[in-house]
């Protein structure tokens, strides 16, 4: 029986040819079962979307999912921390610092009936999103958020009869200064500024 030492030294790179092709074609499987884009697919905040692990930020306090799931078993988001636990807030009025704070404070107190978004729900609640003319005075902004809001208004085109309970005895001065900036900044508004703790206080 012949032996052919060749073969022993091609077998290897046979192997590893194999092995590259099969890693390349579940890199290409995965890329089919889930092509979204990775900022997409890693932007999901507090949702029902399966997901196999899940990551709390502790800049802006949303859920974000760690590892979108592919035929892995839903997995429900861990429970919010309990009260106490998180870390004291810095309250330094810059920008960066409102922002990320206001992001949070509008997460926890604005979102479930504006939505995460800001976006609202017709004739219910109105938009935050896109609707920065209706609340640019930055007095009646303050004025809405501490005193809150009722009778019937019109934002957009579309009217509103729902009331809106004051925020001024549950939210601190900073709470108040961060969120005011953050729905100012963003959501599709671009009123520039930030709202400080003074101007705040001057509110109440």
């Amino acid at each position: 029986m012949s032996h052919n030492p060749v073969s022993n030294v091609v077998t290897p790179f046979v192997v590893l040819a194999l092995a590259g092709a099969t890693l390349a074609g579940c890199i290409q499987m995965r890329n089919d079962i889930d092509p979204k884009p990775v900022a997409e697919r890693y932007a999901f905040r507090n949702t029902a979307e399966p997901c196999a692990s899940w990551l709390r930020s502790h800049k802006t306090g949303y859920l974000y999912c760690a590892s979108p799931a592919v035929d892995v078993p839903y997995t429900a988001p861990p429970a919010a921390a309990s009260e106490g636990t998180d870390e004291p807030v810095q309250e330094i009025e810059d920008m960066e610092h409102l922002m990320a704070h206001g992001e949070t404070v509008f997460a926890k107190t604005c979102a479930a009936c504006h939505q995460g978004e800001g976006q609202g729900i017709e004739g219910m609640f109105p938009p935050l999103a896109n609707n920065g003319e209706f609340f640019a005075d930055k007095s009646k902004h303050l004025d809405i958020i501490i005193n809150g809001l009722t009778g019937e208004i019109e934002v957009l085109g579309v009217k509103y009869n729902s009331a809106m309970a004051p925020l001024g005895a549950t939210l601190s001065d900073y709470d108040i200064a961060a969120v005011a900036t953050f729905e100012r900044n963003s959501l599709g508004n671009s009123l520039g500024g930030i709202v400080t703790m003074a101007e705040v206080k001057a509110a109440r």
